[in-house]
């Protein structure tokens, strides 16, 4: 009896021996928050954190808005009435100075819509004394006046109204009369050659064209402009004893690419304006206070301090005998 009460004497404290021993291995986990104590003193400085956060993420917020708005403020309005352009087309003339025999002058004026849509005018004349190099007449066309209206779309209505990229159509309309002299004819029997004249013939037409063009700035109000035009006729009143070779204005009537140089003066009428520190909506962009002044978090917050509690071995008792 002694015997098996001291052996669960024994075993009792063997049991103990064993429990206590891992206790004192155990490590208390160091990353649980429901360890960690929190002072009220720390409890402030967590909320000073977070609010300091909070106006880093808005002030980052205000910068963003602040430079939508420096895009936006800076965009300009065009007025409706910009300016006037007038101007000279010289190639015709430098043309009939390099032996063209055919060709005129012409003036032209333009209105600048928004640096968009610009309505033309165009008037001139044009007069022709040719005579073929293996024809037998020589067609010779008074100065006869012409006139053109129409309208450019620019394709750089963005950048200076001095320099363009535009297409545009123009409608044309003149009225003339024209003489054919000189004309040789051969009789086919006998070989004999006649000479008559058919002059006081008179006709008109309509056409239309298409334009694409280029204007560049040189000095001050002072600009250079160059367009190619194809040319369609609508109509055109042919005579019963001849048929019209030069139209003033058109060209030769089957000539379809005409070419335009000009000389061009830009008379302002209203000042380009610009709105800034206005978004599109009409409102003022956020002030953001200086770089400076924003505060961070770890410009005001100390750093948290960790405190674990160590949990506390437990008492084992110990049954003596």
């Amino acid at each position: 009896m002694k015997t098996a009460r001291a052996f669960v004497i024994m075993l009792l404290c063997v049991f103990s021996a064993v429990v206590v021993f891992a206790q004192r291995k155990v490590t208390p986990v160091d990353t649980s928050d429901e360890l960690k104590i929190v002072t009220q003193e720390e409890l402030k400085k967590i909320k000073a954190r977070a609010k300091a956060e909070q106006e880093l993420a808005d002030s980052l917020e205000r910068d963003s808005l602040k430079l939508d708005s420096i895009e936006n403020a800076n965009k300009v309005v065009r007025p409706l009435l910009m300016s006037a352009a007038f101007g000279a087309n010289i190639f015709d003339p430098l043309m009939r100075v390099f032996g063209q025999d055919y060709g005129g002058g012409e003036l032209w004026a333009a209105l600048n819509l928004k640096n968009r849509y610009i309505p033309v005018v165009e008037l001139g004349f044009g007069m022709a004394n040719s005579t073929p190099d293996e024809g037998n007449y020589t067609y010779k066309s008074k100065p006869a006046f012409y006139g053109k209206i129409g309208m450019n779309y620019n394709f750089m209505a963005s950048k200076d109204p001095k320099y363009q990229f535009y297409l545009g159509v123009r409608a044309g309309w003149s009225a003339f009369k024209y003489d054919i002299t000189g004309v040789t004819v051969n009789d086919g029997i006998w070989g004999h050659e006649s000479m008559f004249d058919i002059t006081g013939q008179s006709s008109h037409a309509t056409w239309g064209e298409v334009v694409a063009g280029l204007q560049v700035g040189l000095f001050r109000n002072f600009s250079m402009g160059w367009s190619f035009r194809y040319n369609f006729l609508f109509n055109v009143k042919d005579n019963p004893s001849s048929r019209v070779w030069y139209i003033p204005g058109f060209g030769k009537r089957d000539g379809k690419i005409n070419v335009s140089v000009s000389l061009i003066y830009n008379l302002p009428l209203s000042k380009t304006e610009e709105i800034k520190n206005v978004m599109e909506d009409g409102s003022r962009p956020i002030e953001v206070e200086p770089a400076d002044t924003v505060r961070t978090a770890t410009d005001t917050i100390p750093e948290r301090e960790e405190r674990v509690k160590e949990p506390e071995a437990t008492a084992i008792p110990v049954f003596e005998e």
